[in-house]
């Protein structure tokens, strides 16, 4: 599984969200219900700018294990976003990618951690579908079941 923290508002500076990334990597390792349960490697973004700079952290790359807790996850997410500085905290999203599922997560309910679960547990099969969630929640996802809250 990979993950990264974007935002809307830090689109001007990239630094910014990889900052945060790296900020969030080591707010996970720190994290007593997620980091026995992960090994967390920075992933390099690949420069296509023609530049030299390969040391820019993009994604990071989680190997789980039998202990992972998805809410776990988000819950993290939510107090580091909680932590920052109310323009970044505004903007911070987490993005989810495991296979060709991608999953943008802003508020961090149940039905988010619910819809990584089931990410996680999809077979890898066709175009990657983008699922987002709003301040509103629920839904039905692209191709895939009502949130039943559970």
């Amino acid at each position: 599984m990979r993950i990264r923290i974007e935002g809307s508002g830090m689109d001007r500076d990239a630094d910014a969200g990889v900052g945060l990334t790296a900020l969030f990597a080591d707010w996970l390792a720190q994290d007593r219900s997620v980091g026995p349960y992960t090994e967390i490697r920075r992933v390099r973004t690949a420069t296509g700018d023609g530049g030299m700079s390969g040391d820019l952290i993009g994604w990071l790359d989680l190997a789980l294990s039998s202990g992972f807790s998805v809410a776990s996850l988000v819950y993290a997410h939510q107090t580091f976003r909680a932590s920052l500085p109310p323009r970044q905290r505004s903007a911070a999203r987490l993005v989810v990618e495991h296979g060709n599922s991608r999953i943008v997560i802003e508020d961090g309910s149940p039905e988010d951690a619910a819809r990584i679960a089931r990410a996680l547990a999809a077979p890898d099969l066709g175009t990657p579908p983008t699922i987002s969630s709003s301040p509103a929640g629920g839904g039905t996802p692209p191709g895939g079941e009502p949130d039943d809250g559970s």
